[in-house]
């Protein structure tokens, strides 16, 4: 996956790519990554910051119901929580919280996602564990069943098809789903029994 773009625009509603955008996007890829230049695009993505009707995230302090609204965000806070943190710690102490360092983490180690190490469908010693690592789900992604299964299980735990796709890659590969959809649809189903109604009230859409 390469980009993104950010362009400034005043449609909330635009979520159009343009030939411009993908050929800045390609060229300067091509310079980090030459053989991306044999690769065809298999897709496009657009989004819209800050996600929602107003310009920038919605950060608001309710000191009277003990109560902090921090949203708007999604993508961007993997590099804006650098600034949201601090700011929201602020608000929290202005408001009289006291904060501590929590110091034991959980450890969340997914598995490797990318192409330059082993990953567990080339691994005979998790297929000796599992054989389900060597059961291939997502063709494109080679993504087995057993990572379907670990991503399920882990502490914070996948409830829908994209949150599967962050989690394993699986469906974002040339076919975007067209064939594992229905399988990793089935998974869900007998892994979380409310899965289908949550589909059926989002209109069968994953978040």
């Amino acid at each position: 996956m390469a980009g993104p773009t950010a362009d400034d625009q005043k449609d909330k509603t635009d979520t159009s790519t343009s030939a411009g955008g993908l050929e800045r996007i390609r060229r300067n890829a091509e310079r980090l990554f030459p053989a991306l230049a044999r690769i065809p695009v298999t897709a496009t993505y657009a989004g819209l910051r800050a996600a929602t009707e107003h310009r920038d995230y919605q950060i608001h302090f309710y000191p009277d119901q003990n109560y902090i609204t921090v949203g708007g965000i999604r993508s961007t806070g993997l590099s804006g929580s650098l600034g949201i943190a601090p700011y929201v710690l602020a608000g929290l102490r202005d408001m009289g919280w006291k904060a501590e360092r929590v110091r034991d983490y959980p450890k969340i180690k997914p598995h490797n996602l990318g192409e330059a190490f082993e990953r567990p469908y080339q691994s005979q010693e998790y297929i000796r564990e599992n054989p389900d690592y060597g059961r291939i789900v997502c063709h494109c992604e080679r993504v087995s069943r057993a990572e379907i299964e670990d991503a399920l299980n882990s502490d914070v735990p996948a409830r829908d098809i994209d949150g599967l796709r962050r989690r394993t890659r699986a469906s974002m590969g040339r076919c975007q789903g067209f064939h594992c959809q229905a399988a990793l649809d089935a998974v869900l189903r007998e892994a979380n029994p409310s899965y289908a109604e949550d589909r059926v009230k989002k209109g069968g859409q994953d978040d």
